[in-house]
C-alpha cells in the first residue's frame, strides 16, 4: 500500500497574492512511513524544533534544506504536483476551478503510478490520500473523490486508490509538512527562480524513462522552465 501526503502552496484565488497555485503529493510505501517520520523528527530535533511544524522561514533554511535532502535520497518516494500559472488559467473557459483541476491531476497521476507498478507486482498495491485538514477543502475534495470513484477522472478510472482522502492536522503529521515543503519549493522556483530546494525535491518527481510525468507546469506552451523541459523530454528507448 502507498500513502500519498497532499498539501498546497499559494492561493487558488484569482488574482490572489501569488502568481502560482501548487498542489503537491508525496507518495511512499506504507512500510516506510514510520522510518520517514523518524528521519524528519530527528532533523527537527537537531535544530531544537522537535514537535514543531516545519516553517519555510529564512532562519530555518538549513533545517528545510536538510529535510529536502532527506527526501531526495528516498528512492522509494514519488512526487506528484500540479503547478498552475494563474495568468494562463481562464476561469470562464475552464470546466473546473484551479484547485479542482489540480486535485484531479494529482489523483490521476497517483492512480497511473499505482497501475504501472501493479503490472509486475505479485501483490496489488492500493493507495490512500492523506490531506492537510481544511474544512472547505475537505468537503470539496471528498465530494470530488466520490465522483472520481463512480465515474473516473477525465483521464483514468480509479482501480487502485481507495476511499476518500483522510484529512489530518499538518502540525501533527510530519509527512504532510513534507508535502507542504515540496509545494513551496516548486512555487518559489516558478515565481522567483529559487533552485536550491527545487533541485532536491524535483529528484523525486515520478518519471517514465527520462520524462517527468508526475509534475506539470500549467502555463504558456513556450515555457522553458525545468519542469516543462523535463515534461516534454522524449522517453528513453525501451
Amino acid at each position: 500500500m502507498y500513502l500519498c501526503y497532499v498539501d498546497e502552496s499559494g492561493t487558488p484565488d484569482i488574482p490572489g497574492n501569488t502568481s502560482h497555485y501548487v498542489l503537491a503529493g508525496v507518495a511512499i510505501p506504507v512500510q516506510f512511513w514510520r522510518d520517514c517520520d523518524r528521519v524528519i523528527d530527528s532533523i527537527k530535533a537537531k535544530y531544537d524544533l522537535a514537535d514543531q511544524e516545519i516553517q519555510t522561514l529564512q532562519e530555518r533554511r538549513a533545517l528545510v534544506r536538510d529535510v529536502a535532502q532527506a527526501l531526495a535520497s528516498w528512492g522509494f518516494a514519488r512526487l506528484f504536483a500540479e503547478c498552475v500559472d494563474k495568468i494562463h488559467f481562464d476561469p470562464t473557459r475552464a470546466p473546473k476551478t484551479i484547485d479542482e483541476q489540480a486535485f484531479e491531476q494529482i489523483v490521476s497521476r497517483f492512480e497511473q503510478y499505482l497501475a504501472a507498478i501493479n503490472q509486475n507486482a505479485t501483490q496489488k498495491n492500493f493507495g490512500l490520500l492523506i490531506h492537510d485538514n481544511n474544512e472547505t477543502v475537505a468537503k470539496k475534495h471528498t465530494l470530488l473523490m466520490k465522483r472520481f470513484h463512480k465515474g473516473g477522472t477525465l483521464w483514468i478510472n480509479l482501480q487502485n486508490i481507495i476511499e476518500t482522502p483522510l484529512f489530518v492536522n499538518s502540525e501533527l503529521t510530519a509527512m504532510v509538512q513534507l508535502a507542504d515543503l515540496c509545494g513551496f519549493a516548486l512555487r518559489r522556483y516558478l515565481e522567483n527562480q529559487e533552485e536550491e530546494l527545487f533541485n532536491l525535491v524535483f529528484k523525486r518527481a515520478d518519471r517514465r524513462g527520462e520524462t517527468v510525468v508526475g509534475v506539470r507546469h500549467f502555463t504558456r506552451a513556450v515555457c522553458a522552465c525545468k519542469i516543462c523541459n523535463a515534461h516534454r523530454r522524449a522517453p528513453s528507448p525501451g
